[in-house]
């Protein structure tokens, strides 16, 4: 392809995008080869997109088996799930080594991340598992870099964009079946199932698509000795359940509404998510202990949305309404959070956070040389925490535009600006910059510089209680003088696309973070009323800064007609500094992270698999080695950081007919064991026990993968 055919080309696509865009009510039945909307909310090739993207297709997390979204993004360059394991047993979503706050999860565009802390105490994770079944799911774009421009608040570190199948003009579906058997009988076993079916009631006027997924895992033994947090995962029940109608009045218009249920359940009848009350976890004797946790912990979430498209005659207009509504169940109010005999003490504590979100996007072609995006977004958010004095409620309303400039046949310039409105601490302007220049017909150039911003949650602003830590024993405080995070990040990338689908890339990084919100020393000199009450709490403050900088590797290499191979390696340096001193570490990414991927299609039939991921060493403790006193020394000098590993997985998929098709899979492949200890002595002299590959405290540093497991599927396409 020359240069010269590059512009009109893009143009033919961009018109195909606005005719038929990603949205659409009705599937095409023609897909274009490779294509992204996240990076600029149209349709356009991968490599043109004005940003750093990752995609996972379907056939990708068909073939390895995930429980939830972290492990199906865990193969992706600068992404690490492993950094830490919140108490429910799943994975965190940390981008270039920015922690997982900063990830935005988007379903179709529309955000599922919600502005206070309704999960609070180490229970974020348990939101990653609110993913639409795989064989509903089309594929998933991953954004590495800030993407507030188009997107608002919390986006600083990355987007992940789930995108869904859309309604087929003919009636079909898949159901799938899979179990995973650990072969230690230490680790528990699980079983999912899952089911997608779409089709027409009025042809190419009204369709329907419904969609679930239930999944069950047995309890882990615990791996620590004792009672208390355990970073095995607890007995697990959890389902979603989502249908989609999708209506097309005319040739210009669809209209869809979605509407999506979901809910999970943890056991803690021994006290390994939190300390239950009026219970012993050692002895099992009843007390008189409130230390806000019941014997279970559920979490649901129901979202409603509706949404247009509208085929104008200079370009598309998308506007959806989505509300949901998020709710964490089985926490108490503990004793330390209320004064003595208060009644309601060892009352359920009510967690729910309602999010409204209104979106509208208009996407037009000016002339042959630009691409313009405008748009605007209201977000009503309310935190109901029955821990607090009254309920809180925040508004932001913003504005942003973007155009996409082709300078000349080969460079093209995006220039965005975004501004949002909050309530709270009033407006934030989130600019971008990015060029993407065709350097030949193979090599492309790209980079850019970005702006980002992270609103403090609701709970952070409250002048009061805002919640409670340590086990129920501790208060922490809101800040209502707190100000946004913001970030700049630039990047420099170049890639590869030759013959045979060979690709490379290269991309550099850096990322800098200012006015970082951390916890503050002594909350009485800070103007904050309610630490005249509470003069020992926790409370935050705008204090730190800190930076991530990194490359990221990628490589797809044809070995032979029906061999492959795929590689990826990403560095990452960070720092933060406090009080002007430099201390530690930004978050729990291992340094060096690697993964490589042998692929064989035997037949027509049969696609055989080896994957190999490696992990370095990563923090054991925050802050500054050189800070390090008392217990945390002796045990940091014994042990160190917590070790880098390498793991191994063989599987493969057999299609038995055009409906069936088997899976099988061996995870661990070599039976590595994570639930190994090693001894050292604290300062009473008492030998104590530490694992090299992770820490559990109030959380769990690093994670504890399952032993060798085997993992069967079969899915039936009708």
């Amino acid at each position: 392809m020359t240069h010269a055919a590059t512009p009109r080309l893009r143009r033919i696509s961009l018109l195909l995008a606005l005719a038929f865009p990603a949205d659409a009510a009705f599937a095409r039945d023609a897909e274009l080869d490779t294509v992204v909307v996240s990076a600029s909310g149209f349709e356009q090739e991968l490599k043109q997109a004005p940003a750093s993207i990752s995609v996972v297709t379907r056939e990708e997390l068909e073939t390895r088996q995930y429980r939830d979204l972290a492990e199906a993004l865990q193969n992706v360059e600068g992404i690490d799930v492993r950094g830490a394991t919140g108490k429910t047993g799943s994975l965190n979503i940390s981008i270039r080594g920015m922690p997982s706050e900063y990830t935005l999860i988007l379903i179709d565009g529309r955000r599922q991340s919600v502005a206070g802390d309704v999960t609070p105490n180490g229970f974020g994770d348990a939101l990653t598992s609110f993913m639409p079944p795989v064989s509903a799911i089309e594929r998933i774009e991953v954004i590495r870099g800030p993407m507030s421009t188009l997107y608002g608040s919390d986006a600083m570190g990355g987007v992940v964009n789930i995108i869904t199948r859309k309604v087929a003009r003919e009636w079909g579906g898949t159901v799938g079946i899979e179990a995973g058997v650990p072969q230690h009988r230490d680790f528990g076993a699980s079983q999912k199932l899952n089911l997608y079916a779409n089709g027409p009631i009025m042809q190419d006027r009204l369709g329907i698509a419904v969609r679930g997924n239930l999944f069950q895992r047995a309890e882990s033994d615990r791996i620590r000795a004792g009672t208390g947090r355990d970073p095995a995962p607890a007995e697990t029940e959890q389902y979603t359940l989502g249908a989609r109608l999708t209506l097309t009045p005319g040739k210009d218009h669809d209209i869809w509404l979605d509407f999506d249920r979901a809910h999970t359940w943890y056991d803690n009848e021994d006290c390994r998510l939190g300390t239950r009350d009026n219970y012993n976890c050692n002895t099992g004797a009843v007390t008189t202990a409130v230390n806000g946790y019941r014997d279970y912990l559920a979490f649901d979430r129901s979202q409603i949305a509706i949404g247009h498209t509208s085929r104008l005659p200079f370009g598309l207009l998308e506007s959806s309404l989505m509300r949901a509504v998020t709710e964490t169940k089985g926490r108490t109010i503990p004793t330390a959070a209320r004064p003595p005999g208060s009644p309601d003490v060892g009352a359920n504590r009510e967690l729910e956070t309602t999010n409204i979100v209104f979106d509208t996007k208009l996407v037009a072609p000016i002339g042959e040389s630009h691409v313009a995006t405008v748009g605007g977004q209201w977000w009503d958010a309310e935190l109901v925490d029955s821990l607090l004095p009254e309920d809180h409620a925040q508004a932001i309303w913003s504005l942003f535009a973007e155009d996409e400039w082709r300078l000349t046949q080969a460079l093209s310039a995006t220039l965005g600006m975004r501004y949002d409105h909050h309530d709270a601490f009033g407006g934030e302007i989130s600019p971008r910059a990015y060029l993407v220049w065709d350097a030949t017909t193979d090599w492309t150039v790209k980079g850019g510089v970005s702006q980002g911003f992270k609103a403090p949650r609701l709970n952070q602003l409250i002048d009061g209680v805002s919640g409670i830590g340590g086990q129920g024993t501790s208060i922490n405080i809101g800040n209502p003088n707190l100000k946004p995070e913001k970030s700049t990040s630039t990047e420099l990338g170049v890639l590869y696309g030759g013959p045979a689908s060979l690709s490379a890339s290269a991309t550099l990084f850096h990322n800098r973070i200012e006015d970082k919100i951390s916890s503050g020393g002594d909350c009485t000199v800070n103007f904050i009323s309610s630490c005249v009450a509470n003069p020992g709490a926790t409370y935050s403050i705008n204090n730190d800064e800190a930076k991530t900088w990194g490359v990221e590797l990628t490589a797809r290499i044809p070995l032979a007609a029906r061999w492959s191979l795929n590689l990826n390696y990403t560095w990452t340096d960070s720092e933060i500094t406090q009080n002007g001193s430099k201390n530690g570490k930004l978050s729990d990414t291992a340094e060096h992270l690697a993964n490589a991927q042998l692929r064989w299609d035997t037949t027509d039939r049969l696609s055989l698999w080896l994957r190999g991921e490696y992990r370095g060493d990563s923090r054991r403790f925050d802050g500054d080695p050189a800070a390090f006193a008392g217990n945390t020394l002796l045990e940091y000098q014994a042990l160190g950081d917590l070790e880098g590993y390498s793991l191994f997985h063989l599987g493969g998929s057999y299609r038995m007919s055009k409906s069936v098709t088997l899976g099988a899979n061996v995870f661990n492949l070599f039976d590595k064991d994570f639930t190994e200890f090693e001894p050292w002595v604290d300062s009473g002299g008492v030998t104590q026990l530490g694992s090299p590959y992770f820490r559990s405290a109030q959380s769990t540093k690093g994670t504890v993968p399952v032993g060798r497991t085997f993992w069967v599927s079969a899915s039936f396409n009708f």
